[in-house]
């Protein structure tokens, strides 16, 4: 009877060991440098944070917002990554719902600052002499956005710019920074646009 009971206690404390070290090789694969290591990027989480007064001799302008053409070859249809390929940063209107085109992700964001200072962005270019902007996505990562704006009335180009957007790197893996971090790159790409002067002497006219 003892033995019996010395043989179930034996394997028991086998047992505890087998799950004790199962529990910490799973532990030790959750390091902060996974490769797919994913950041969720909430369309309706983004609020625009550009200073609306910077940029009130926008207010009351149209602006035909074309589609963004995505031809960055470091991306996805669905997604883009850090600069080192170790985060990915997955793009959806909100949680729990179908994942967005990484140029209809971004178009509904460019929109959203448009507004935020005044700017009406839309797909309407049907009006006569309305200013259409193209948006070519050329590279892009956490750290630096390469596009070509080409500036159109009335379908006939005229104004084209390469522009570049950079962040600082960063060393965090923390979810919620990374988020903040790729909503200031949107505002910063707006920015960036409109400060150029080829893009003010069209629209503002």
């Amino acid at each position: 009877m003892n033995k019996q009971i010395l043989n179930k206690k034996y394997f028991m404390v086998i047992a505890i060991m087998f799950l004790l070290a199962g529990c910490r090789t799973t532990t030790g694969n959750l390091n902060a440098d996974l490769h797919n290591y994913t950041v969720p990027l909430y369309l309706v989480e983004y609020t625009p944070k550009i200073d609306a007064t910077k940029y009130s001799k926008f207010r009351g302008k149209k602006l035909c917002l074309s589609n963004i053409r995505n031809e960055a070859g470091n991306t996805t249809n669905f997604d883009y990554f850090s600069k080192d390929q170790k985060v990915h940063y997955q793009l959806s209107n909100k949680a729990n719902t179908i994942i967005m085109l990484t140029q209809n992700y971004f178009w509904y964001a460019y929109q959203k600052a448009f507004s935020q200072i005044g700017l009406e962005a839309s797909t309407d270019c049907s009006p006569e002499n309305t200013p259409e902007l193209w948006i070519i996505f050329q590279s892009l990562n956490d750290e630096e956005l390469q596009l070509k704006i080409n500036v159109l009335k009335n379908r006939e180009t005229l104004y084209e710019k390469d522009l570049v957007v950079t962040m600082a790197p960063t060393a965090t893996r923390n979810i919620t920074e990374l988020q903040k971090r790729a909503f200031e790159m949107i505002d910063l790409t707006v920015t960036r646009i409109l400060d150029d002067p080829g893009f003010q002497g069209i629209i503002l006219k």
